[in-house]
């Protein structure tokens, strides 16, 4: 069985949400490249809004890489962000 979703990915999930799984799983530096790489799948597929939300997750993350504030520094409760981050201290 397959499961299909029919409305856009802008209207069923909010940028920061997206971005927690992206650090987790791929890091800082490969979120990023996902990213870009939706970003394009979307303007292939003539998908502006979904391509609009992905801009938006990958200026977000733009802004993490750029600040001083890195994704080292972020913890939830069940533990670091990014795959590569450690505890500081």
């Amino acid at each position: 069985m397959t499961v299909t979703q029919n409305r856009p990915t802008h209207e069923i999930m909010d940028t920061d949400a997206m971005m927690v799984p992206f650090l987790r799983e791929y890091g800082l530096p490969g979120a990023r490249e996902r990213a870009r790489h939706h970003i394009g799948r979307c303007v292939e597929a003539g998908l502006e809004d979904d391509a609009a939300f992905w801009m938006r997750v990958s200026n977000q993350l733009e802004t993490l890489a750029s600040s001083d504030y890195g994704p080292g520094a972020l913890f939830m409760s069940s533990g670091p962000i990014s795959p590569t981050a450690t505890r500081p201290g």
